[in-house]
């Protein structure tokens, strides 16, 4: 069963969408296994998913390039225990070439090594639900 997580934990985990939004990949990648895996493919399909640093840094980039002020925000943190989450997250921004505007709502699974406690995997999915479906788990109210 998911838990809300404790603000000491949202606060870790807030710290890597934090380096995200402005943009300190570098800081990203040390908080990341070398063998960590990235998907959004859920969400933005032509994007394939990334697996390794170099990977991860071409994709990222990849992604600030197209949406100008691109955000990702936790609104709600669940977790599945053994260093498993499910959040509920805010992704803004807008198409630098085609002007669209993205605000809205989607689910993102992110798991963590205990021993180092490294990012290994992390995906972005449609919504909350598909993020909780992801990982065989239910939510709680």
């Amino acid at each position: 069963m998911a838990e809300r997580v404790p603000p000491e934990t949202l606060k870790r985990l807030q710290e890597i969408f934090d380096c995200w939004n402005r943009g300190d990949f570098a800081e990203m990648l040390d908080m990341w296994a070398e063998d960590g895996t990235f998907d959004v493919s859920a969400v933005f399909t032509d994007i394939a998913p990334a697996r390794g640093h170099a990977e991860l840094l071409r994709v990222w980039r990849g992604l600030v390039d197209s949406l100008d002020g691109l955000r990702m925000d936790p609104v709600d943190v669940f977790s599945l225990g053994a260093g498993r989450y499910v959040a509920d997250m805010r992704l803004r921004g807008h198409g630098r070439s085609s002007g669209a505007i993205v605000d809205r709502r989607y689910g993102y699974v992110c798991e963590f090594r205990r021993d180092d406690g490294k990012c290994v995997r992390s995906e972005l999915v449609p919504d909350v639900e598909s993020a909780f479906a992801t990982v065989g788990a239910g939510a709680t109210d």
